[in-house]
């Protein structure tokens, strides 16, 4: 059940969230951490890293709350999709094949685009939770 105001919520905690992380959190664009290669740690889970399984899943889902089960859900992927698509526009360039977003499912091109694959997987879950009735 979709709720203006959780998704309102969502919308701005990814555009505000993706600005701290291009900034102040991912800062390769600008150099500061090129001479390191892939993981600045060890993955926690598949090539997820402690910092998004212990802290930006459960900042994502806090974020997220609202009283239908799957309204909360819904509002989770989205803000991961938000949050990421957000990324890049403070980045001031689209997705590049081979950045990390592309590495979990892969990506494909539509046009000049680079389009990760979970993009529209996170975007049919979404709205397929959002239509779901209050369970």
């Amino acid at each position: 059940m979709f709720e203006p105001i959780s998704f309102i919520r969502v919308v701005l905690a990814a555009i505000i969230y993706a600005g701290i992380e291009y900034r102040y959190i991912n800062r390769r664009e600008e150099d500061w951490t090129k001479k390191v290669e892939g993981f600045m740690e060890k993955p926690a889970f598949g090539k997820y890293s402690p910092y998004q399984v212990f802290f930006l899943l459960p900042l994502f889902i806090v974020i997220s709350y609202t009283q239908s089960p799957t309204a909360w859900v819904a509002n989770v992927f989205l803000l991961a999709l938000l949050e990421d698509f957000a990324y890049f526009g403070w980045r001031g360039e689209m997705v590049r094949k081979g950045e990390w977003t592309t590495q979990l499912f892969g990506s494909f091109k539509v046009g000049s685009a680079v389009i990760p694959a979970w993009w529209p997987i996170d975007l049919f879950i979404t709205l397929a939770l959002y239509a779901v009735p209050v369970l």
